[in-house]
């Protein structure tokens, strides 16, 4: 496992392409920021597409660059499935209307439990084995 430690979010990723992004307290979530995940996970593992399982605990902003980004083509390129997971309120609310005005081009599923998000990304895992 690698971890990336910046200053907007922390990121693990696993051997078995599982990437955790947890968004850090208060932050503004931008473009830069997909971006550079992106590139941190293709540079440590290239030519795999990846397990995204982006958690945020407390509240953070997202700018339209970075919601763009994240629903891309381009970066559906090296994402198989994404999960997205808090328990806060606001956050769930933010995280189902990404999903559902931003149309993101891989599968995007938002949980309450971090375990059932880990769960759904399991069976795309074992899916593309």
């Amino acid at each position: 496992m690698k971890t990336f430690d910046t200053s907007n979010f922390t990121m693990n990723i696993h051997d078995n392409s599982l990437v955790e992004f947890k968004i850090k307290k208060g932050i503004a979530l931008s473009e830069k920021d997909v971006w550079l995940s992106r590139d941190l996970s293709t540079e440590y593992q290239p030519g795999k597409k990846f397990f995204v399982l982006t958690e945020a605990q407390e509240e953070f902003k997202v700018t339209q660059g970075a919601r763009h980004a994240g629903a891309s083509a381009e970066y559906a390129k090296h994402v198989a499935a994404h999960a997205l997971c808090t328990p806060n309120l606001t956050l769930k609310i933010l995280s189902n209307l990404f999903i559902k005005v931003s149309k993101p081009v891989v599968p995007t599923r938002f949980f309450d439990e971090r375990l059932k998000a880990l769960e759904w990304l399991q069976s795309y895992m074992n899916y593309t084995k």
